[in-house]
């Protein structure tokens, strides 16, 4: 259902619009009234996806966390192979 119309042809593609749409009646189609169905706030939807802006937010974190890793190890390692130079 995700990718449903990921791969369309252009003429599938132009077909799904008009369908969404409403159809054309041989006018020029508003798409004022397909907004005010668009648009509208669905709470139970909103609750819904809450699991996946977690998700993703979770996915920022540990990819966050392996960059400072990542950086601190380096650190580390850099220090311990650094050669001492003699002070004048």
């Amino acid at each position: 259902m995700l990718f449903k119309n990921l791969f369309l042809t252009a003429t599938e593609a132009v077909d799904a619009v008009i369908e969404a749409i409403g159809g054309i009646d041989g006018e020029v189609v508003s798409m004022t009234a397909s907004a005010d169905t668009a648009f509208t706030f669905a709470p139970a939807n909103f609750i819904s996806n809450l699991y996946y802006m977690g998700v993703g937010m979770l996915a920022i974190f540990v990819v966050i966390a392996a960059i400072i890793g990542v950086v601190y190890a380096l650190d580390v390692i850099v220090k311990a192979c650094s050669v001492k130079l003699p002070k004048n």
